[in-house]
């Protein structure tokens, strides 16, 4: 059994009246892995980095810093270790670890360490044959099973996996933002140029289909339409990413997200000032939380990643280095 138990009370922290502002949250659990794992010496491998939500119950997802992933179903106030060693290494970017919009299956694109992948809310996993993995796409509405990502530090290179990371291809380099339509319809973006790639025979011929610069690293399938944040406003494609409309600008630096609530007009995005929040489709957008204590969205989604949990309105932060926080929104 790869589930580890590590669940402890979290005094003060499961408060219903802690909303409105953020509390920490990985404290406790950081302190118990501390008694069964060996700090690295690693000064970047430390703290948390990284969180995400399943946005059909809530459970949350954090990277314990070069030991694991843990799970909590209570809002943060418990977690225990569930990838036992199948996880290790870190997240720089949004997007390392990517959930199923349908909920239970997670793909982890892990950096100094092992990528896995689960297919049931993390109760079992399945390592990948390649890691080191800046950040990836996942094709949920189709096999569920094809991952697109970026390898670190590779000057861009492309990888491509029909099969959950159990076989890979090198698709080239200079590549930035990915994205997958289904197993053969691939979205990817280059470095420092502006536009939308398309292929659709897994990466063997490509075809410019907007000239639109994007903001964020990973493409979001959602309710049959394709959603990626541009620097000049919300991208969508409601033809498998053959053709784009440009809506209504996001908020300043917007670069993580779209996450969606209850449906595709309900969405939230993450900038440098904070979580913004959009009830009508990306068109306009209102502060719903202000960023979290030492967590900064820089450009290209780099470091900061934060999750929201629609069916509470609460939002979780996570940075390497950093302690992960949560925020309930005031009812």
């Amino acid at each position: 059994m790869l589930a580890v138990v590590l669940s402890i009370c979290m005094m003060g922290q499961g408060a219903p009246d802690d909303s409105g502002h953020w509390v920490e949250i990985s404290r406790d659990i950081l302190t118990e892995l501390a008694k069964t794992h060996v700090p690295s010496g690693d000064p970047y491998a430390t703290a948390t980095a990284g969180i995400s939500v399943d946005r059909t119950n809530g459970d949350v997802y954090l990277l314990a810093n070069n030991i694991g992933i843990c799970k909590s179903v209570n809002q943060g106030r418990t977690f225990e270790l569930v990838s036992g060693d199948a996880v290790t290494g870190r997240f720089e970017t949004g997007w390392g670890l990517n959930i199923d919009p349908k909920g239970r299956r997670l793909m982890a694109f892990s950096i100094y360490g092992s990528s896995a992948y689960s297919p049931d809310a993390g109760k079992t996993w399945t390592r990948s044959q390649l890691s080191h993995l800046d950040y990836g796409a996942v094709d949920w509405r189709d096999s569920g099973s094809a991952l697109l990502a970026i390898a670190h530090e590779s000057g861009g290179k492309l990888e491509l996996s029909p099969d959950r990371g159990g076989h890979w291809t090198a698709l080239g380099t200079g590549y930035w933002g990915v994205g997958l339509w289904d197993r053969k319809t691939i979205l990817a973006t280059r470095e420092g140029t502006a536009g939308i790639l398309r292929s659709t025979d897994s990466g063997q011929s490509w075809h410019r289909v907007s000239d639109e610069q994007v903001a964020a690293p990973v493409m979001v399938s959602f309710e049959g339409a394709c959603y990626w944040l541009g620097e000049n406003g919300l991208l969508v494609s409601r033809d498998g990413g053959l053709q784009w409309e440009l809506r209504a600008k996001t908020p300043a630096g917007a670069a993580l997200g779209p996450m969606f609530g209850a449906n595709a007009k309900h969405m939230v995005v993450g900038s440098p000032d904070g979580l913004f929040e959009s009830s009508d489709g990306g068109r306009s957008w209102r502060q719903v939380a202000p960023m979290a204590p030492e967590i900064k969205v820089l450009k290209g989604g780099r470091y900061a990643t934060y999750g929201w949990d629609p069916v509470r309105n609460v939002f979780y932060a996570s940075q390497m280095r950093m302690p992960a926080y949560r925020f309930r929104v005031h009812k």
